[in-house]
C-alpha cells in the first residue's frame, strides 16, 4: 500500500507510479484520516509520499505520522517531493515516528516542480517539463531501491537542521493563515471545486463564492492552482503573474 498527500498531484503521480511498479494499491492520506485508518498490517511494502512544505512536513502528514501504526509490514519507506530542498523534513519525520514508536526502513526523495507560487514561477514550460523530467529520473532510480527492499537515507537537497527548525515552524504557522487567500469575485463562476476539493474543509461557499472560515490551513494552494478561472490568489500580489500548475501525469 502507498500512501500520499498531495494538492496539486505531484506527490500523487509519485505514489501511483511506485504502486504500478509494485503491483500494489495507493491511497490519499486525507481518506485515510476521513475514515479514522491508522492501522496498517501485513503489508509487503508500506509506502508514503509527502511533499516538503517550509523545509517540513504538511501538518495534515505530521498528524497522520503521529497516529499511524505500522504492524508486521515487510518493509517501509518515505518519499519526500520537494522543489528546492527537502529542508529538515526527515529531521521532523524521525522525529514524529520515534515519538509514535513506529520506523521507516527507508527515506527517499523525487524533485518536482515548486508549487509555491508566492515565491516560484511556474509560466515558463520549459522549466517546468526540465523538473518533471528529473524528477522522472529520480523517481526510477528510487523505484529500483524499492524493489529490492534497500535500507537507509538517500534524501537530496537537504538543509542543516540548527538552521531550518525555528525557521521552518515560523514560516509555516505565518504562511498559512487564510486571511493571505482572497477570491477575484469578479472571475469566480462559484463552481465550489475549491470548496469540494479543500483537504481540511477550510472553504466553504457563500452567496456563490467560496470564504476561508477558518483561520489556518494546510495552505497546500490547491484551490488556487485547480480553479478554472484561476479567481483565487495568495496576498503578496505575485500568484498572479505566477501562474498555475497540476502535474500533467495524473488527474487531482
Amino acid at each position: 500500500m502507498i500512501l500520499y498527500f498531495s494538492a496539486t498531484g505531484n506527490s500523487k503521480y509519485i505514489a501511483e507510479t511506485i504502486a504500478k511498479s509494485m503491483n500494489d494499491e495507493c491511497m490519499s492520506i486525507v481518506t485515510c484520516i476521513n475514515e479514522k485508518r491508522y492501522c496498517f498490517e501485513n503489508e509487503k511494502v508500506l509506502g508514503i509520499v509527502s511533499p516538503t512544505y517550509f523545509w517540513r512536513l504538511p501538518r495534515i502528514v505530521a498528524t497522520f505520522l503521529e497516529n499511524i501504526q505500522m504492524k508486521n509490514c515487510a518493509y517501509t519507506f518515505f518519499v519526500l517531493s520537494y522543489g528546492t530542498t527537502t529542508g529538515s523534513a526527515v529531521h521532523f519525520t524521525e522525529k514524529l515516528m520515534q515519538e509514535n514508536n513506529q520506523k521507516f526502513d527507508a527515506y527517499y526523495s523525487v524533485i518536482m516542480p515548486d508549487t509555491w507560487t508566492p515565491m516560484f514561477d511556474l509560466t515558463d514550460q520549459k522549466k517546468v517539463d526540465a523538473k518533471l523530467n528529473e524528477g522522472e529520473q529520480q523517481l526510477q532510480d528510487i523505484i529500483q531501491k524499492i524493489q529490492t527492499n534497500l535500507n537507509g537515507d538517500f534524501v537530496k537537497g537537504k538543509l542543516p537542521v540548527l538552521i531550518t527548525v525555528l525557521p521552518s515552524l515560523y514560516m509555516y504557522h505565518t504562511e498559512r493563515k487564510t486571511k493571505h487567500l482572497s477570491v477575484n469575485q469578479d472571475i469566480c463562476i462559484g463552481c465550489g471545486l475549491c470548496a469540494k476539493k479543500c483537504p481540511v474543509q477550510a472553504i466553504a461557499m457563500k452567496d456563490g463564492y467560496p470564504i476561508w472560515k477558518d483561520k489556518e490551513c494546510e495552505m497546500c494552494l490547491g484551490c488556487l492552482h485547480r480553479c478554472p478561472k484561476f479567481a483565487i490568489q495568495y496576498g503578496n500580489g505575485k500568484t498572479n503573474k505566477h501562474g498555475q500548475y497540476r502535474n500533467p501525469n495524473t488527474a487531482i
